[in-house]
């Protein structure tokens, strides 16, 4: 079988014999005709059948449901046996000679592909698409594309293709404008193209084909999508491209079927027009700094986890990139790089709709890679998959490295994966990951211990009936009847001390949720880091098997040795040397005890020793980024 010619077929009887006559009538007679019948609710199908049992050629391959027109061609493209395919809609038709002359020019020639004149047919009136005046082969993408007359004329079907180059290549599902991604990506892997004469493609303007109904929400943002790709295709391979194409139609209002707001985006500036031509209102679109060595770290989540963003950049400031920071622009307000100095880093002010937008839209080719800090922000914490949706369609999946803060739930149902990021090594279920501890804060004063007042600081709410705060409380009421009055309870997180016994509240000092800039500047003037975790608690054993807390981040960063349970310790780099450990929540108060009556030169001791294994995490940590982006 020398050609698999695909025709998609959906209620198009009216035009249907006319197109499979110029099919069969072909004076290339070594044909297959792949007919998919994308489950017509007209009598297509009985015009498809009545043509099958005179022509053995012809195939017809059933959907059980409506898939659209790129399911279609990609069901043809797997069943084709053909050495070269061509593509044919069933509402146009070709000359006679067609595939005569595709094949011989392309056989010549040694193509990928050749491609005939194009014919656009309406009431009897024919206009000239595209027109070869000389068999001609071309070989560099710009000559190729600029025969094609692409981007006017992004067409599929006036071509003979190698079933070798487009094999692997399937039209994107479900979406409207498909012709323009798939022809350009295959254009994109083509050495070479060869033009032939005297043989013509008509291609019919149907008023009820897909792209001439209403415009829909739907069928704007795959217009948009579509032209963005081509636009970014041409700037990736540094084709000349006209303003006129860099315009995109963005999207448009109706009222009662008539245009009353179109948007139109040109570069970096989106265009308002009233009734589609009255210009009213433009704003400028803000993207992120990108420079020539450019890595981006994006938070997404507009609350939590932007702790762990200053120790990523670090990371990748060390590996030598220029770092752009994609965050709620409020946490820089509250000084969370307020420790950082000149480094090679750029702060970004964009909302988090400007963000997706950016992501959605922009071919990062250019972007040595994507760190996102929160990973269940862009998907379920189980389907990682998912998370490639919110990303340019052509993105290179090995630039984006996921960050999970919570590794159980794809764990439990099978679907995690070994190359997302993790702050620790995992203690569940044997799952492996990358771990990427993030515990740099900027230039931070470490400090020795008080002399006078020992000052213990927990992070979290102190709230009554909670459990963890209830330990604390237990503890300092059994300090305070043994005596000791040299110390106090730093708390930073909202709560109240109304339920705290009287004769202790004044240990307690409840400083309220604060920014990080006086967070920071709270955790210095402390000596220990208070951690209240339980063995038994269920809602406390995921930070010694599947999670992590940003206490341990903070501890490390500034190095503030903790109070933690022994069983909670060794996942954490933590020991005897490094940290005071106790056993059992009735030995919390002896804990605080030891804390309190700690001498000056052991707790240096102590943190020297914390220093050491910090220094190893970040060393450890650097090594495993290196070897992620491929650099190590």
């Amino acid at each position: 079988m020398k050609i698999s010619v695909i025709v998609p077929v959906y209620n198009t009887s009216n035009y249907l014999r006319e197109c499979i006559e110029s099919l069969i009538n072909q004076t290339f007679k070594d044909l297959e005709i792949l007919c998919i019948n994308d489950c017509s609710t007209d009598n297509s199908l009985e015009i498809l059948q009545e043509y099958a049992e005179k022509d053995s050629r012809i195939k017809i391959i059933n959907h059980e449901h409506n898939k659209g027109l790129s399911a279609a061609r990609n069901s043809g493209i797997k069943e084709a046996r053909g050495k070269y395919v061509a593509f044919v809609d069933s509402d146009d038709r070709i000359d006679l000679n067609f595939f005569e002359k595709l094949y011989n020019g392309i056989t010549k020639t040694n193509a990928d592909i050749s491609a005939a004149t194009i014919l656009r047919v309406h009431n009897n009136l024919k206009k000239i698409r595209v027109k070869f005046e000389e068999e001609k082969t071309y070989y560099s993408l710009k000559d190729i594309i600029e025969i094609c007359n692409i981007p006017k004329c992004c067409y599929v079907w006036n071509k003979l293709y190698k079933k070798e180059l487009i094999k692997d290549v399937l039209f994107k599902e479900g979406a409207y404008f498909e012709d323009i991604l798939w022809t350009l990506e295959v254009l994109e892997k083509t050495k070479s193209l060869t033009t032939v004469t005297d043989t013509n493609y008509y291609y019919r303007a149907n008023s009820n084909s897909i792209v001439k109904k209403a415009q829909s929400k739907k069928k704007q943002e795959d217009s948009y999508n579509a032209k963005k790709f081509m636009i970014n295709f041409f700037e990736k391979h540094n084709l000349p491209l006209s303003d006129k194409n860099k315009t995109i139609v963005k999207s448009q209002k109706y009222l009662f079927n008539i245009p009353v707001l179109k948007v139109k985006e040109f570069e970096n500036t989106e265009k308002y027009l009233l009734f589609g031509t009255i210009p009213f209102f433009k704003r400028t679109i803000k993207t992120p700094v990108i420079k020539d060595n450019t890595f981006i770290v994006w938070e997404p989540c507009s609350k939590s986890h932007s702790e762990v963003v200053p120790g990523y950049c670090k990371y990748l400031l060390d590996l030598g990139y220029h770092v752009s920071v994609l965050l709620n622009p409020d946490r820089y307000k509250e000084g969370l790089f307020s420790r950082f100095g000149e480094e090679n880093i750029s702060y970004n002010k964009l909302t988090l709709k400007e963000i997706k937008e950016y992501f959605k839209h922009t071919n990062i080719d250019k972007i040595k890679g994507v760190m996102v800090t929160t990973v269940g922000k862009i998907c379920d914490c189980v389907h990682y998959d998912q998370c490639y949706s919110t990303f340019y369609p052509e993105t290179d999946r090995k630039k984006l490295l996921f960050v999970e803060h919570e590794a159980s739930f794809a764990v439990d149902k099978g679907s995690w994966c070994e190359k997302l990021i993790t702050l620790r090594k995992l203690n569940y279920k044997g799952a492996k990951s990358v771990v990427i501890n993030p515990h740099y804060f900027g230039n931070v004063n470490i400090t020795p211990k008080n002399k006078d007042i020992t000052n213990f600081i927990t992070i979290g709410a102190i709230k009554p009936n909670k459990k963890n705060s209830q330990m604390i409380v237990d503890a300092v009421q059994k300090v305070y009847n043994q005596g000791y009055r040299n110390f106090k309870i730093t708390v930073v997180g909202k709560g109240s001390i109304k339920h705290i016994p009287k004769e202790i509240r004044k240990y307690f000092d409840v400083k309220g949720r604060l920014s990080f800039k006086r967070m920071y500047e709270e955790i210095e003037k402390a000596d220990f880091m208070l951690t209240s975790y339980n063995e038994d608690d269920p809602e406390h054993i995921r930070y010694n098997t599947s999670g992590t807390s940003g206490n341990f981040q903070l501890m490390y960063g500034f190095l503030k040795p903790c109070i933690i349970t022994e069983g909670f310790a060794p996942i954490n780099g933590l020991n005897k040397e490094n940290a005071i450990l106790y056993k059992g929540d009735e030995h919390y108060s002896d804990a605080l005890i030891e804390g309190i009556n700690m001498p000056e030169e052991s707790y240096l001791k102590m943190q020297n020793k914390l220093k050491e294994y910090e220094q190893k995490l970040y060393k450890e940590s650097l090594e495993n980024l290196k070897k992620l982006i491929g650099r190590g």
